[in-house]
């Protein structure tokens, strides 16, 4: 052991000859010795799914709930027995397409020592294969990073563009072109469902504003916050339509004077993203909701 890791070069070395390993790539940001991370999801897929039995659960369990919808369909197994799969453009030329989903958090990250201790906020991209059995979902290592970045970073809408746009692009590719398993003899097809989080990291990347203090603070209807405590059966809030906010965010792009619109703020970094919409693609944090006594 000491002689396989006397130095990192060594010990990267290795990992790529005996578990393919691919080192993480380099995303250049505007600042002076600031970067960003990225995982290429391709790879990471592929070596999640070099294991048979890995690949085998999945296109078992896949096979399961297609039978189990086609038995009764008013059940929803999954995103794709939903009523939005059916508008989704690469579902309805591939349905046998696999589901994978992303989720974008903040970690605090602590340096005890230096002048610069203190707690470092970093943002997490991470993906999972919904089309997995539950029981193999529910664990940690069914989840898989793909980018991370300094949030302070990403408080500047060129680094958050120049953060995004390989995600988006690689993930595109993978919604176009599918992926060669070759385990599986073939290829796979895959969809992107939807993007989860709490409400301030889903307002971020949605183009929402972020105060949930003032004005139209949800991202699904046009509910003011002076009538939040209305109850619901005295009024009726419109809810958010995509056409409708692509409309705002172009007057936003027009104007480009900080201004916010009902709520809207920016165009989101995914909206090349095949798939994602602002207004459908990021649901509700339900136990944030329950914990805060939504």
């Amino acid at each position: 052991m000491i002689n396989v890791t006397k130095n990192e070069y060594n010990f990267l070395k290795l990992c790529k000859k005996h578990f393919s390993y691919n080192p993480a790539q380099e995303i250049k940001l505007d600042g002076p010795n600031q970067v960003a991370y990225y995982i290429p999801i391709q790879s990471s897929i592929q070596q999640m799914l070099s294991k048979p039995d890995i690949l085998n659960m999945l296109i078992k369990n896949y096979n399961e709930t297609v039978n189990r919808n086609a038995v009764d369909t008013d059940l929803m197994y999954n995103y794709r027995h939903g009523s939005q799969a059916k508008e989704n453009i690469i579902l309805r030329d591939k349905p046998d397409s696999l589901l994978f989903q992303l989720y974008i958090d903040e970690i605090g990250l602590t340096n005890p020592i230096g002048a610069k201790k203190d707690t470092q906020k970093i943002t997490m991209v991470y993906f999972q294969l919904e089309d997995l059995p539950d029981t193999v979902r529910s664990m940690l290592k069914s989840i898989g990073i793909i980018a991370m970045c300094h949030s302070n970073y990403l408080s500047i809408k060129s680094n958050k563009k120049k953060f995004f746009d390989p995600i988006v692009q690689d993930l595109n590719i993978l919604q176009t072109r599918g992926l060669s398993i070759p385990n599986f003899g073939g290829r796979l097809n895959f969809v992107f469902t939807v993007l989860t989080g709490d409400h301030l990291a889903s307002n971020d990347i949605g183009g929402f504003q972020k105060s949930f203090s003032s004005g139209y603070f949800c991202r699904h209807c046009y509910i003011n916050y002076d009538e939040r405590f209305t109850p619901l059966n005295e009024i009726s809030y419109a809810q958010r339509t995509t056409n409708e906010h692509d409309n705002l965010v172009k007057q936003l792009l027009s104007l480009d004077n900080n201004t916010i619109l009902r709520g809207v703020v920016d165009e989101s970094p995914l909206s090349k993203l095949i798939g994602f919409h602002p207004v459908i693609s990021l649901p509700n944090d339900l136990m944030h909701d329950l914990n805060e006594g939504m």
